[in-house]
């Protein structure tokens, strides 16, 4: 159970958000000893400061300094019921919540995979499949026991894998498949 605190501008968001989580069996709505504050419609002044992970429904800017070191999420104030929820979950596990938007803010402006040159041929799913056991660090003979095909065939795979990503050798070719994203991190 999750024990959530509500702060809000007005009455009438306080008692919405409360219904909101009282609808799931997860939140137990409390005055006090919270395991997550959820803050609505705050202004962008200073908010009281809780121990708590917080969880801010606010539009506009959201400048993390005039905040506690506490916030754990900052949704805009038309966020889904079930993203604020999810939210409220994630900060109750330490974890940080970000919007699509604030995510592209701290990624980088430039993909690793679009600076990889263009390949001639794409890999066949088989293929992929011997280059995720690769990088898996299985040689030949247990990719093969694991495929059910020969210890050639798999050499085959290698070879077209090797020569698909222009790569020098079985360690190259698992770098670029990782840059490529063929490889899951």
């Amino acid at each position: 159970m999750i024990r959530v605190l509500i702060v809000a501008k007005s009455e009438a968001d306080a008692a919405a958000l409360a219904e909101m989580a009282a609808e799931d069996d997860r939140f137990e709505i409390v005055t006090e000893n919270p395991d997550v504050v959820l803050i609505s419609g705050l202004p962008t002044a200073q908010a009281e400061p809780f121990d708590a992970p917080m969880v801010i429904l606010a539009n506009g800017a959201f400048d993390p300094e005039q905040y506690s070191a506490t916030v754990r999420a900052h949704l805009p104030g038309d966020a889904t019921p079930s993203e604020i929820m999810a939210a409220v979950v994630a900060a109750a596990e330490g974890l940080f919540v970000l919007t699509p938007g604030q995510a592209e803010r701290l990624l980088p402006t430039r993909s690793p995979r679009r600076d990889l040159p263009r390949l001639v041929e794409h890999l066949t799913p088989r293929e992929i499949e011997v280059l995720r056991f690769m990088g898996d660090g299985l040689v030949n003979k247990e990719i093969a026991d694991r495929l059910h095909v020969s210890e050639h065939t798999v050499k085959f795979h290698v070879a077209s894998i090797l020569g698909k990503l222009g790569a020098a050798s079985r360690t190259d070719a698992v770098a670029q498949g990782m840059r490529r994203g063929l490889i899951p991190l």
